[in-house]
């Protein structure tokens, strides 16, 4: 039984970049978080730069409490619960006012297709896109099979379990390691 086509270039672009803000967000400064956070903005939704204010990002902990929902939302999800909106208070402060979120729909022409359209919060359309991105490569799906990694990934090929040839390398090492250490020991 062969398994689902495999995802658009887009979809896998802005994979790309979501895990590139899961990755090096946290490590990086606020106008490199800024730049990651808007070029996925601007690759899931073009045209969004004319409707947003992006001088957001660059207030306050802005693009550090958005790169801490990414991860705390894509653990959540690789270990099996769900990735909301709300999170718990001890990844981010309660926000200093309530964040009214509004949700619909919109008729993308140039794409024919319908688009989820979210709050103009940064914050709410940036896990909207994540959540609308997240829903259509989920077929691809999978969690990387080396426990020191973890790491959410789109695999290549059916039986793939190692989110990078490096992950499956270190696992092969491991073996080889493991089974030189009990050949020794035997002699």
């Amino acid at each position: 039984m062969r398994g689902p086509s495999r995802p658009s270039t887009e979809a896998q672009m802005k994979f790309d970049l979501l895990m590139e803000i899961y990755d090096k967000g946290k490590s990086t400064d606020t106008k490199a978080r800024a730049d990651l956070i808007a070029k996925f903005l601007a690759v899931s939704q073009p045209g969004i730069e004319e409707k947003i204010s992006w001088g957001f990002l660059f207030k306050g902990r802005a693009t550090g409490e958005m790169v801490s929902i990414v991860h705390w939302g894509l653990d959540e999800l690789r270990d099996g619960r769900p990735f909301l909106r709300e999170k718990p208070l001890k990844i981010l402060p309660p926000p200093k006012f309530q964040e009214r979120f509004t949700d619909g729909i919109q008729w993308d022409r140039d794409r024919s297709r319908i688009i989820r359209v979210g709050s103009v919060n940064l914050r709410q359309l940036f896990l909207t896109r994540i959540f609308e991105l997240l829903t259509e490569v989920a077929p691809w799906l999978r969690v990387c099979q080396r426990q020191e990694c973890r790491r959410l990934f789109l695999y290549q090929r059916p039986k793939q379990i190692y989110c990078s040839e490096t992950c499956a390398q270190r696992v092969r090492m491991e073996r080889f390691l493991a089974q030189r250490a009990v050949v020794s020991e035997k002699h």
